[in-house]
């Protein structure tokens, strides 16, 4: 049973752009598995995104809920997009419209989205505004990663890398590495890449020597300041 997923959505979502023409994009939303809860799992927006990544990283959920025993089954969605290209008011309009295409099939008791690629807590915090206005009441619990202001959590933003440094230092320990005297590679520079560089860095004293995202890398074999390069790709885009 746990080889297909359980249900699977695709929809198709119409979004009046700044040029007074109509996109319509295509997304989808994965409900694995809900035998242990709600299914719980992103949405992610990006250009080459698949219903088959959706569908893998939803059955990944499902599995990685269930190891650590928190009782939420496994989910995931996508739009196909590219969030770098739209305006601020596209995006709300992609936004909104996910959550029209779809808000019959998640909530609180069902299936709670979070941000993932390219996604972020103003997104969240509109997709969590336009169910409480299609269901008639605020329901800050559809969605996990909102704001602050609107019922979102401390720790949310750098939850992914945490866990992540949290098991390297485990791993390191078993391994008999001195992860003070350790250099780091970083592929990929967005919220999860930069939070990791940033909490090894200031938490265990590793070096970080080298990074990447989608437009290029740099390297230092002396050092880099992970806060200096996140303020750099902020400012730059890269």
């Amino acid at each position: 049973i746990l080889r297909e997923p359980m249900k699977e959505f695709h929809v198709s979502i119409p979004v009046r752009m700044d040029n007074g023409q109509t996109e319509v994009f295509k997304g989808f939303r994965v409900q694995y598995n809900n035998a242990r809860g709600p299914c719980k799992g992103g949405i992610r927006f990006h250009p080459d995104e698949t219903i088959d990544v959706v569908r893998a990283l939803a059955a990944w959920m499902t599995w990685k809920c269930a190891t650590v025993d928190i009782p939420l089954g496994g989910g995931k969605g996508g739009v196909i997009c590219n969030p770098k290209e739209m305006s601020e008011g596209e995006l709300e309009r992609l936004s909104r419209g996910y959550i029209d295409a779809l808000w019959e099939c998640i909530g609180p008791d069902r299936d709670i989205p979070a941000p993932d690629v390219y996604t972020n807590p103003q997104i969240m915090g509109w997709m969590m505004d336009e169910y409480s206005k299609l269901t008639g009441y605020c329901t800050p619990g559809v969605i996990t990663g909102k704001p602050l202001a609107v019922g979102g959590s401390l720790g949310h933003d750098d939850a992914t890398a945490r866990g992540g440094v949290y098991t390297i230092i485990e791993a390191a320990k078993h391994l008999n590495i001195d992860l003070s005297k350790a250099t780091v590679a970083i592929q990929g520079y967005g919220n999860a890449g930069s939070n990791a560089a940033i909490l090894l860095h200031d938490m265990v004293g590793s070096k970080i020597i080298a990074v990447s995202d989608s437009k290029g890398g740099i390297y230092n074999q002396q050092g880099l300041d992970p806060h200096q390069v996140l303020k750099h790709k902020t400012e730059t885009g890269s």
